[in-house]
């Protein structure tokens, strides 16, 4: 199989005696997937085309001489556990789902197990004292990585980034064969994790053993005033020869240079950059620079590290919360997880943006990260779009929630994990917090607090510049009073408690009716809410308003994720069944503001009004039959739509609620007023009303102060009669990694939403892309997220496609049995 030529990465070498190309060349014909563009000398170079894969144990696959012609020929980032299990069949497995997983509820009744990647590769003209390293962002779970057949070691944190030096193994004038042996064995997550190289890897050449060290370069704002910034540098370098110096410039996006430093190499160096009227960066002006870090000899550069910086200083108190340069930000935040909906967890940059794009279109200024370090992908996009952003290491620590998980490592990996962590994300202007654990089992015994302690102090030990959270749960342990020797600095001597003791910020999850109470008990502690439910929104929302020492909020969760099934399901159950248990085929959460394609849900809607986004909203409660009842999950919501067209509830009631920033609100149906209210602080922006349906127009009106602020309408729709195909970008790039993302829609004659359709699509694909994804928002399991068919939920599905390295026009055509179909098209470039 021949792959287009990916032309998007380009490497020079500049040497002092001129510009060499060093060309990666496949090993052999017969092995030759297409690579990335030739690759010369710099850092972080792209390494993700091409690789061989195999789904399944084996040995002696770390072999260079291995035959892996027969093997899938696979470019990253990619995730195996999303792919249609091999030979699954209906009904205990659809898609990439079965009924027999051993991970149940917990990964979505997903399939881990083993694979093996290999990448035959061969770098020409290779000078002689040049060093070669190897990055992974990323690897789900456990990993071993071989070069030429030789150990270069193994990685057992699913979300840290890590290296390898390839030097001493690596055939020069040869073929070089990387091989890299990923397992996800037992049940060793909480939420679905995925399988395989899921972010993305790159390749360093660099001319010689002198280099910047690997997240080397730490910078942190010290002072900003009307018209200056100070800005610290510490540069780490290693290997170093006899005269070297080491040049740190600060440049505008429009490539100006506004500041620079240069000075003697060695070990450490730290500068000082002085930028004159600097642009700041925050959530609402995402103001980004380049910093560039260069080691010469003489003219010549050595190694180059360029990265975005934005200048900004963030503060955290208990008497006037949060600011950033001076401003007060509340937290409007929500917890993710890692996964990318019908991609699984293949960290894409595109798909890292979009969800960025969705959050900051509904109101969030800020992500957790629960409960791992995030790509490096998300966090560039919320650096660039201007989300902030809480990093969290762990989900356990000396205790493990699940048999298999990390509690099994982390005794030796800690230091490890926690350097990957902050190294590697300490420059970008969105990461305000690091978070050290979430909802950590025996955290308030001693040895609980040993490890808190431990944890927190390393993390200040690599970046000074940032308080340590973590998210806490229940109670919080006993009174306790940290020594001189073992406090935070400020907090020796005074009374504290035994899961606090050592944060600079507690974060609380669930605890609402806490926080007004220990801050009187603890007025000095920084409080925000950690995870809350969707429910509470209203009341957070409050006590963001009256309490200045509340930082925030963070969702559980911004958007959907695969994994926890039906922790948020809504269900009908008979009217003496106490509680529902979901179970397969519940692979979905379902307890995002957003759904698994982008779509707003009813709390999403709800969270609009009560942060300003919108001044009405109304949905209609799906109608419930006699002798049921609703049973609502604790992160779940009432099962309701902006719908008005319940053909089968003719002449009964419904409910219909109204969410609003008004005062007064009246209700019409076609053009006849049922109902109006006038709303108190005590109707917590909602106005509920009884309406026996009929079809035609449901109306609604809200005022304020008697001005008209808002007027929704909801139609009774007519049969299904086409289908609509819209891209959400008419022209994308060309590159591999680009993402185009097309929505599917069943729409009337007059081309409104068909809210209830649940209809069998297909879908044709022609022109220099594949689809990569294909799917609905739908909670339970229906088939694959790869095929070429699929079925609408509630009217809509979400095609995603890849390029594939091609210039070109992508034709997307969409059909459906008895419906008029559709097409668009793309242009890649």
């Amino acid at each position: 199989m021949t792959l287009p030529t990916d032309v998007d990465r380009r490497g020079l070498l500049m040497a002092a005696a001129g510009a060499v190309m060093l060309p990666l060349i496949p090993a052999a014909a017969e092995a030759a997937p297409s690579a990335e563009a030739a690759i010369g000398l710099g850092r972080d170079q792209g390494f993700d085309r091409g690789w061989r894969f195999f789904r399944g144990a084996g040995e002696g696959f770390e072999a260079s001489p291995l035959d892996d012609s027969a093997w899938r020929t696979v470019d990253l980032p990619h995730d195996w556990s999303i792919e249609d299990i091999p030979s699954g069949k209906a009904p205990r497995q659809l898609g990439p789902f079965s009924k027999d997983s051993k991970g149940g509820t917990a990964i979505g009744y997903t399939e881990g197990g083993e694979g093996w990647y290999r990448r035959h590769f061969r770098l020409a003209a290779l000078p002689a004292n040049a060093r070669v390293e190897i990055a992974f962002d990323g690897v789900s779970t456990l990993s071993e990585v071989w070069l030429n057949g030789h150990s270069l070691g193994s990685h057992v944190h699913a979300y840290t980034p890590f290296t390898y030096d390839l030097t001493p193994y690596l055939l020069r004038d040869g073929d070089n064969v990387l091989a890299v042996r990923v397992r996800n064995l037992g049940h060793n997550s909480r939420w679905y994790a995925g399988s395989g190289i899921y972010r993305q890897v790159k390749i360093t050449v660099l001319p010689g053993a002198a280099r910047i060290g690997r997240w080397g370069v730490g910078a942190w704002t010290r002072q900003i005033t009307d018209d200056q910034a100070l800005i610290d540098v510490t540069t780490q370098l290693e290997n170093l020869d006899p005269g070297l110096t080491l040049v740190t410039r600060l440049r505008t996006a429009q490539g100006r240079v506004v500041a620079q430093a240069s000075g003697p190499a060695n070990g450490q160096i730290q500068q000082t950059l002085a930028v004159e009227t600097p642009r700041l960066w925050s959530p609402d002006a995402p103001n980004l620079y380049q910093l560039e870090t260069e080691l010469r000899r003489g003219k010549t550069v050595l190694d180059s590290v360029v990265q975005p910086f934005g200048v900004r200083i963030v503060t955290m108190d208990a008497a006037s919360g949060m600011k950033i340069n001076g401003v007060p930000i509340k937290l409007r935040g929500g917890c993710i997880h890692h996964d990318n909906g019908l991609l699984g967890a293949a960290a894409f940059a595109d798909a890292e943006e979009r969800r960025v794009r969705l959050l900051k279109a509904r109101g969030f200024n800020a992500i957790r990260s629960s409960h791992n370090p995030t790509s490096a992908s998300l966090r560039a996009a919320c650096d660039r779009l201007g989300m902030l952003l809480i990093e969290e290491a762990f989900d356990m620590w000396h205790v493990g929630k699940v048999r298999d998980d990390y509690f099994h490592d982390i005794r030796e990996d800690w230091q490890k994990a926690l350097a990957a962590m902050v190294l590697s994300a300490r420059n970008s202007p969105s990461v305000i917090l690091w978070s050290i654990g979430n909802e950590i089992p025996d955290r308030a015994t001693p040895e609980g607090m040993e490890w808190c302690w431990k944890f927190a102090n390393e993390v200040r030990r690599l970046d000074p510049t940032r308080p340590v959270t973590a998210a806490l749960h229940g109670v919080l342990g006993a009174p306790v009073i940290a020594s001189e020797k073992t406090a935070r600095p400020g907090f020796a001597g005074k009374p504290d408690e035994a899961s606090t003791v050592f944060l600079d910020v507690a974060g609380y999850n669930y605890r609402l009716e806490d926080i007004q109470a220990d801050h009187a008990l603890h007025p000095e502690r920084i409080i925000y809410a950690s995870e809350t439910f969707p429910i509470d929104a209203y009341d957070y929302q409050a006590m963001v308003e009256k309490a200045p020492y509340f930082l925030g909020e963070f969702v559980w969760t911004a958007m959907d994720y695969l994994g926890e099934a039906g922790v948020a399901a809504t269900a009908r159950v008979k009217a003496n069944v106490p509680y529902y248990l979901a179970s397969w085929p519940w692979v979905n959460a379902w307890c995002g503001d957003i759904d698994l394609i982008g779509v707003q849900k009813p709390q999403s809607l709800s969270r609009d009004v009560i942060w300003g986004l919108s001044p009405l909203e109304v949905l209609v409660q799906r109608p419930i039959g006699d002798g049921f009842k609703e049973f609502i999950a604790p992160w779940g919501w009432r099962d309701e739509l902006p719908s008005w067209t319940w053909p089968e509830a003719e002449g009964k009631s419904l409910a219909v609620r109204l969410y609003t920033a008004g005062d007064k609100v009246e209700l019409l149906l076609n053009g006849q007023r049922v109902g109006a209210k006038t709303l108190t602080s005590g109707d917590r922006m909602i106005a509920e009303f009884s309406v026996p349906y009929a079809p035609g127009v449901l109306e609604a009106v809200a005022w304020r102060q008697g001005r008209q602020i808002g007027r929704k309408r909801l139609d009774t729709v007519s049969a299904a009669v086409r289908l609509r195909l819209t891209a959400e970008r008419s022209v994308g790039r060309a590159d591999r990694q680009a993402l185009s993302y097309i929505s599917i829609e069943v729409v009337d004659a007059q081309g409104r939403l068909i809210p209830e359709a649940d209809t069998s699509v297909r879908l044709r694909v022609e022109g220099p892309a594949d689809l990569v994804g294909f799917g609905s928002a739908n909670p339970k399991a229906v088939g694959s997220f790869q095929a070429s068919q699929t079925r609408t939920f509630h009217g809509r599905a979400l095609a995603i496609l890849r390029a594939t390295g091609a210039k070109g026009v992508v034709r997307v055509a969409v059909e459906a049995d008895g419906l008029q179909g559709h097409v668009t098209t793309i242009r890649l470039a």
